[in-house]
């Protein structure tokens, strides 16, 4: 299955790109229903949009995250995800282009089934990501990207284990180019 994964990646990222956005990401806080904070840090690109309108574009990207915690076991996994997210555009502003977003369903490999008191039944989950964002004019062009959300990863419920690991307070910086 990893195997499988990274090759797919692989593939999609050297893909002809129509989109191309690149962020770095971090952030973290509390677990909600345990005692155990999470924090987290990773890069996505994004290497395929889609226009529905102008106010909807669908976009396809893999991440790397690395997810951490304060419990004393299980400390840390990594992931690594395709995924597709939907961007809600409302009216342009003189700054740049607000928008809303959301990633949901994202196929992963995480590298442990356990972080801290939080069990996956297995190495396979879901990324999902809801926030907002801004496309921010930079040297006369909408090139500087900015977001702000939640991320989480679980089973959907495919498999017995699932308790969410959340990350409710994560922020992108990146370019769109």
């Amino acid at each position: 299955m990893k195997r499988l994964l990274i090759a797919a990646m692989t593939l999609l990222a050297f893909q002809s790109a129509t989109a191309n956005e690149l962020l770095l990401s971090a952030g973290g806080g509390p677990q909600p229903d345990s005692s155990q904070s999470n924090r987290t840090y990773g890069i996505d690109y994004s290497f395929k949009r889609f226009e529905k309108s102008y106010r909807q574009h669908i976009h396809l990207g893999v991440s790397y995250t690395r997810v951490e915690t304060d419990a004393a076991e299980y400390e840390s996994f990594h992931a690594l995800s395709i995924y597709p997210q939907l961007n809600l555009y409302p009216r342009k502003q003189s700054w740049g282009q607000p928008y809303f977003f959301v990633r949901a369903l994202g196929p992963s490999y995480i590298s442990s089934n356990q972080l801290g008191d939080r069990h996956q039944d297995n190495h396979f989950a879901f990324q999902a990501q809801v926030g907002y964002a801004a496309r921010i004019n930079w040297q006369g062009k909408e090139d500087l990207v900015l977001m702000v959300s939640w991320k989480h990863f679980s089973n959907a419920n495919l498999f017995s284990d699932n308790d969410g690991i959340d990350m409710p307070f994560v922020v992108n910086v990146g370019l769109n180019f």
